[in-house]
């Protein structure tokens, strides 16, 4: 703006904006919030100690929130998860099919089987946005990276409970809705580790609306927009002011409950449209007293019928020490539970319960449902990209409209979308946007987004498991020979050791082919013994013999025209190969190496280069001895 506004109406008493009133207040400027509830918070809320709406820090270190807890001496505990609600795999008991806690093998062979899954996923998202392809669901994907594999119904139960958490109960969305392209492109998480406040969320909500000019019961109608100033149409009279901040959720954009007069430009209506708006029910459940194991924060239920219930039962009476069980669940599911008379609810959640804990289980005392799909002033729980949008719809509706009209909430928060953090920080944004003082905003708090974090963590559970799987005197002889490669000399040794475990045996006779001309190149291979002889396409003629620490097929999988040679062993052979997706998980987990092996390249380039002009030997000649070309 080109002047400091002298009056500004907030339309929303959610943390985002409370977050913009306080901070323009703060700097002196008129401000009033006005809020059709009867409470503020908006989709902060507790009652009787339980968080019906949002309850966790997701990520504490770094986290604006984890501050203003700080600020305002509101106690918090750290539970530990990783931007979910699971406090932790390593913490998380899941219940099977048969009513007992998977073993601690039976746990792991679980999340291997999902995170090659989720590998799996990511190749085809990654395929498909190189291509320039068509979105797909979070559903179709699956379909498409399960064809042709051989699982068993237990399997498939698995599979479909791990991605019914992701999709559904976490993203609320559902994976028929979820984009595979964007559901989580640049989502930035904090330090690792969540916390929850021990009083609830709502005295968050109530500290920072302490002083400010909140107006409950206000709801509003209508929007009148100029480069003169605003009118805010509400159900107990109208405000004026220069500016008005909107922080309506995008829920109730998408349903149109509020005029806007003009009209919002047509690429902040798409961005509306495109944009999914999610629902998430808690079912809390009160018992006389806990019979369930006092001490487990969450447990998983991974029944057969995830389509129905809750993936994940929540324990009030680790942390908040009331004997409640919430039983969460998202998407479309959610609107439907949402529709329940209270004793279906009920009977409902006991089933849960007893498929959980026993038969013998005793009744509820209380049930509490939550229906934010419903409530006029939400029309959802938070939103997700959803098919076919992209998180630049996010900085559409983010977008101010002409001089007077602009936007916070959680929906608008590019890199925090669907947080509580996210609503905070928007409201921020917009207050500095308002004054022209950045000084208003949080610090960055830079670790790394959410898709690079899980991909890591996919890495950390595939490595143990593989490193275990040889013995330390195999291991040492792969390093040995990897060490002496001249594509692996400049890795790290500590990062070497690791990936020399990721190799798998492969053992081939006299005159058997490794791999085909014009075959999906799928993987690299280091030869261990004997020798390999390198055919063209359309070939027969040897244009290459390799032998031990020859490293070839490394660049294949930046390549997806398929195998430009032929590998055939000579005399006994023994190589050892290793599959483009693990090589993958070595690099992202590892940038060090990556960056050595990068350096390798670029080196190899300028080489090849340097010797087409003639100032040096040839690509070909200088590597000779040791070639390492895509076959």
């Amino acid at each position: 703006m080109s002047r400091r506004p002298t009056s500004v109406v907030v339309v929303g008493a959610g943390l985002a904006g409370l977050g913009a009133a306080r901070a323009l207040g703060d700097l002196g400027i008129s401000v009033v919030v006005v809020e059709g509830r009867d409470r503020v918070g908006g989709r902060v809320w507790t009652e009787g100690g339980v968080d019906l709406g949002a309850h966790w820090i997701h990520g504490t270190e770094g986290n604006p929130v984890t501050r203003l807890a700080r600020l305002h001496g509101l106690p918090t505990l750290f539970v530990g998860g990783d931007s979910t609600y699971t406090g932790g795999w390593e913490n998380l008991v899941i219940y099977g099919t048969d009513g007992h806690p998977l073993s601690a093998a039976e746990k792991q062979r679980s999340l291997l089987l999902v995170d090659e899954v989720r590998d799996s996923l990511d190749t085809l998202r990654r395929q498909i946005a190189s291509e320039g392809g068509p979105d797909l669901s979070f559903q179709t994907a699956l379909s498409l990276v399960l064809e042709g594999r051989d699982l068993s119904s237990d399997q498939r139960d698995h599979l479909h409970w791990h991605l019914t958490m992701l999709a559904r109960d976490d993203w609320a969305a559902g994976a028929e809705n979820l984009s595979l392209l964007g559901w989580d492109e640049g989502y930035e998480v904090y330090g690792y580790g969540d916390s929850i406040f021990v009083e609830g969320m709502q005295p968050l909500a109530e500290k920072l609306a302490e002083g400010l000019d909140v107006r409950l019961g206000y709801a509003v109608s209508r929007i009148e927009h100029t480069a003169a100033g605003v009118r805010v149409v509400t159900s107990r009279g109208n405000i004026e002011a220069d500016v008005a901040i909107v922080t309506l959720p995008l829920g109730v954009l998408k349903a149109g409950a509020v005029v806007f007069d003009p009209p919002l430009p047509e690429r902040k209506r798409q961005a509306i449209e495109r944009l999914g708006m999610g629902t998430v029910t808690k079912i809390a459940l009160g018992f006389a007293e806990p019979f369930w194991p006092k001490e487990q924060y969450v447990f998983g239920y991974l029944s057969d019928r995830s389509d129905e219930n809750p993936t994940t039962v929540l324990n009030l009476w680790k942390n908040h020490r009331q004997p409640v069980l919430v039983l969460l669940v998202g998407g479309p599911r959610a609107v439907e539970m949402e529709t329940w008379s209270e004793p279906d609810t009920k009977a409902w959640g006991m089933a849960v319960v007893r498929g959980l804990f026993g038969a013998a289980c005793p009744e509820a005392t209380s049930v509490v449902t939550t229906r934010w799909a419903s409530d006029p002033f939400a029309r959802g729980a938070y939103s997700y990209i959803a098919v076919g949008s992209t998180p630049d719809d996010i900085d559409a509706l983010a977008e101010p409209v002409g001089k007077s009209l602009f936007f916070a909430g959680e929906a608008t928060a590019r890199s925090h979308w669907a947080c509580v953090h996210g609503a905070y920080i928007s409201g921020l944004r917009e207050a500095a946007r308002l004054t022209g003082d950045s000084s208003i905003l949080p610090a960055r708090h830079f670790t790394e987004n959410r898709r690079w974090r899980e991909m890591l963590q996919r890495a950390d559970r595939f490595f143990n498991v593989v490193g275990r799987s040889i013995d330390e005197q195999e291991a040492s002889l792969r390093l040995g020979l990897l060490r002496k490669s001249a594509v692996f000399a400049s890795v790290p040794t500590a990062d070497l050791k690791i990936l020399a475990t990721m190799f798998e045996t492969r053992r081939y006779a006299d005159g058997d082919t490794i791999c085909s001309a014009g075959e999906p190149a799928t993987c690299m291979y280091a030869i261990q013994s004997g020798e390999v002889q390198v055919h063209l396409t359309g070939s027969a003629a040897v244009v290459a013999t390799m032998g031990p620490a020859d490293v070839v097929g490394e660049y294949g999988m930046f390549r997806p025209e398929g195998r430009t040679a032929s590998l055939v062993a000579r005399g006994e052979t023994i190589v050892l190969a290793l599959d483009y997706q693990r090589f993958k998980r070595f690099l992202m987990a590892f940038p060090e190496s990556m960056m050595a092996l990068m350096s390798l390249t670029v080196s190899r380039l300028h080489d090849l280069q340097s010797g087409l002009s003639g100032t040096q030997k040839s690509w070909f000649g200088r590597w000779s001895a040791r070639p390492t070309r895509i076959p």
